[in-house]
């Protein structure tokens, strides 16, 4: 009878050894550990995934990689680094960044106007958006590549004000601030005047050869040494060209503004800063 409860004992005890997991010690671990690391090369967060899992990031929120790096450039993320398709082992996943810098490369040219119609000309203006994508690729030394591409959006800047009309409204000048495309943030302020008098030289209140010749005169003695007896503005009202010198280019110019006039042409002049 003893031997029959040992026995039983023996076969029970068998049983229950026999329904737990048989591992050797390669099947401790049975998850891996996925390392997600920022741009900056810090650990964002680890994910575990079982052993020959997928790693499945779709649902990952990239939008907390997006941050502005000064008031000109935003960085946001791209892509990720290549990753096997089943995890067998620990890993790093990096967030790839894309890095947008907005810039002024050149600034509008117009900057007195003889006119109050018409839009503010904003000939002369570059404004473009450089990108640095980072890549899943790697060069020698283990770094992601990056590719730069520049783009050129000053065609799809705008004004406050809007137009001539409304900068002249009040007064003979104007603040002008230029926005690209999509942005509350002025990439570009200056300011305008309104000079209607540009030209005019012997002050008759018209534009024509009388004062080209008017020019010549002054400057024939300013080439002698004499200082000519200017009315007023006079001697601004010469110096069509903005260079602060008076002399046959500014002639030349009231000439051929006279003659656009003469035929049917614009009344503006192309007044540079």
């Amino acid at each position: 009878m003893i031997k029959s409860k040992i026995f039983a004992a023996a076969v029970s005890a068998a049983v229950v050894f026999s329904s737990v997991p048989m591992y050797s010690a390669a099947d401790d671990k049975t998850t891996h550990t996925v390392t997600i690391i920022g741009f900056d090369g810090k650990t964002v967060t680890t994910m575990t995934v079982p052993d020959g899992g997928k790693l499945d990031l779709s649902t990952f929120d990239t939008s907390i990689f997006e941050r502005h790096v000064d008031k000109y450039t935003q960085i946001g993320f791209s892509s990720w680094s290549k990753y096997p398709d089943k995890v067998t082992e620990d890993i790093s996943v990096y967030a790839l960044y894309k890095m947008r810098t907005l810039s002024l490369d050149k600034i509008p040219l117009k900057t007195e106007y003889a006119l109050k119609s018409g839009n503010i000309d904003l000939t002369g203006l570059e404004v473009s958006i450089t990108s640095h994508t980072q890549l899943p690729e790697q060069d020698e030394s283990g770094a992601f590549k990056v590719s730069k591409e520049v783009v050129n959006i000053e065609e799809f800047c705008t004004t406050e004000p809007k137009d001539l009309a409304s900068a002249f409204e009040k007064s003979s000048s104007a603040e002008v601030k230029i926005y690209p495309i999509d942005t509350k943030m002025p990439i570009y302020t200056y300011n305008i005047s309104y000079y209607p008098q540009l030209g005019d030289v012997n002050m008759d209140g018209k534009i024509d050869s009388t004062d080209a010749s008017e020019v010549l005169t002054f400057y024939a003695m300013l080439s002698t040494g004499h200082t000519p007896d200017f009315k007023d503005d006079q001697k601004r009202r010469c110096n069509v060209d903005h260079n602060n010198t008076i002399d046959s280019k500014d002639a030349t110019e009231i000439l051929s503004h006279y003659s656009k006039m003469s035929t049917g042409g614009s009344a503006e002049w192309d007044v540079k800063k």
